[in-house]
């Protein structure tokens, strides 16, 4: 009975009321009802109880059930032992009349479960000839049915949002596998214009200024030009150690520890920009791993600011959330258009950011218009 109406997948009220009429017809009953517990500790009616018409006060009830031992809903729902004299529970009739259903003239009701989950109460009213303990037994195998579709039906439910998590990472891991590919392509592309449009040209600069001082004869001018040279030098150097903290990969572990290596790369912005920095860290220790990944986005984010976002003030929170660890970046600066990031120069990294909180099992979030800042936020879990 129960897996025929389980296996048309209809509709729940649709599936409940079909239910409900055969189960009415098993038992001579005019009406029957499921009864679901709430989240507020009462009973509630299912969609779609049969012999109830669509304005009945049943469908507004709320039924509470404490658990005192004293009321006659927890006697249904927890106990299952509701005493059936001359036709009816005379304790459940009263319940119904003190709730304001005044035509009930006989009910009998049940314990509805899953497993060890209390879902509620079935209930049958106003039997043609009187209830008997037959009729008991008929609910409570229908109880019993239906609880178990229930469950089977939460199951499947669980194993498609599994199957739709699976089918979702794994996308994103295709996608992570093309963007590391492009991603180095950029790379490549990157590091060989910066070091064409700086490093180069300072070079260049600079074996122009040696062929001047070699011709020259007058020693004080070649002691200037010398200088200029000795100059031009040091911007060459410093723009090389520029490009390679630019392009080096952060090393897994992080010595200063990962509070520490968050605030002196805070720092190191505040020096080279200018930008105010409000900070709020509230790190428990983690592991290395997960740490690590943490300074990546931060810095990555970072890296976008300083390079890009023109901000005078950025804030920067870290803190426990849910089982895992939120940081939340928001700046001050120009904006951009999130949806078409992906394809503007130097928006790699907010790509690699989101990627990457993924592919830990969490989620990242980026939020930005035109003229109005950006603010990044990630949550990663910390047992993963």
């Amino acid at each position: 009975m129960v897996s025929s109406y389980a296996e048309s997948e209809v509709e729940l009220p649709v599936f409940f009321g079909q239910l409900s009429e055969t189960i009415a017809k098993l038992v001579k009953a005019r009406r029957v009802a499921f009864w679901r517990l709430g989240p507020d500790g009462s009973l509630g009616v299912q969609p779609a109880p049969y012999g109830f018409p669509p304005g009945s006060l049943v469908h507004e009830l709320r039924i509470p059930v404490g658990l005192n031992g004293e009321s006659v809903a927890e006697q249904v729902m927890v106990r299952d032992e509701l005493d059936i004299i001359d036709g009816t529970s005379p304790a459940l009739d009263a319940l119904w009349h003190a709730s304001g259903l005044d035509s009930v003239r006989s009910s009998v009701g049940v314990a509805w479960r899953a497993g060890d989950r209390r879902l509620g109460a079935l209930v049958a009213y106003d039997s043609r000839r009187g209830f008997s303990g037959d009729d008991a037994w008929v609910l409570r195998v229908a109880a019993m049915a239906t609880g178990l579709m229930w469950q089977y039906r939460e199951a499947e439910q669980k194993l498609g949002r599994s199957f739709d998590r699976l089918e979702q990472e794994a996308a994103t891991r295709r996608q992570l596998l093309g963007n590391i590919a492009s991603g180095g392509d950029e790379a490549r592309r990157r590091f060989a214009s910066a070091l064409h449009d700086d490093s180069l040209q300072l070079l260049t600069g600079a074996e122009l200024q040696l062929a001047r001082a070699r011709t020259e004869s007058d020693p004080a001018r070649q002691a200037e030009q010398l200088d200029h040279l000795d100059a031009t030098l040091k911007q060459v150097e410093d723009s090389l150690r520029q490009l390679l903290s630019n392009v080096s990969t952060p090393a897994t572990e992080l010595p200063l520890g990962l509070d520490e290596a968050i605030r002196a790369r805070l720092e190191t912005l505040r020096s080279n920009t200018g930008i105010e920095i409000d900070v709020d860290l509230r790190l428990p220790d983690l592991p290395e791993a997960m740490g690590s990944a943490i300074f990546k986005n931060v810095a990555e984010a970072l890296t976008n600011v300083e390079k890009h976002a023109h901000a005078t003030a950025i804030r920067l929170s870290a803190q426990p959330v849910d089982a895992g660890i939120r940081v939340v970046l928001i700046d001050d600066g120009t904006g951009f258009v999130v949806a078409e990031s992906t394809n503007v120069p130097g928006h790699l990294g907010l790509t690699t950011i989101r990627e990457r909180a993924l592919m830990a099992g969490g989620r990242c979030q980026i939020d930005s218009e035109p003229g109005a800042g950006t603010r990044v936020e990630f949550w990663v879990p910390i047992n993963q």
